[in-house]
């Protein structure tokens, strides 16, 4: 069953136009790491189930953006932490997203390095091609 999944998952994304960063080649190393999180949003695929988007904050602060941090309903709020941890004499770095009780993932990022590109988050479930925005906001 998780095969199909990640196959739909996959299929869906290039059917809309969405290239894939797979995980293999080369990752990213610490410094594009933290370079390419900082202060900006990782923004969930378009073909996943529900929409998420994470501002990884200066500082290791981690927020959901939900529907913006004046909504009466669904503001933004902090979720959990962020940190990159790796060997920075190589493409070994790892982003670790800890959210308390819900539990602590860790992954390898493939890509580009660059904002507005797709870049896959590689850990122990499906890879996760997600496009990382400039900034905070709505994706």
């Amino acid at each position: 069953m998780k095969q199909f999944v990640l196959v739909a998952t996959m299929a869906c994304a290039i059917v809309s136009g969405e290239a894939m960063a797979a995980c293999s080649g080369n990752s990213l190393s610490v410094a594009q790491l933290n370079t390419l999180l900082t202060g900006n949003t990782v923004c969930s695929p378009s073909s996943a189930p529900f929409n998420w988007q994470e501002l990884h904050q200066a500082g290791g602060a981690l927020i959901d953006y939900k529907r913006g941090p004046g909504h009466a309903v669904d503001p933004s709020e902090t979720v959990g932490s962020w940190a990159v941890a790796g060997n920075n004499a190589g493409n070994n770095a790892k982003v670790t997203h800890n959210y308390g009780s819900g539990g602590s993932y860790t992954y390898t990022v493939y890509g580009s390095g660059v904002v507005n590109t797709p870049h896959s988050f590689c850990g122990s479930g499906p890879e996760i091609v997600t496009r990382i925005k400039s900034g905070g906001g709505a994706c």
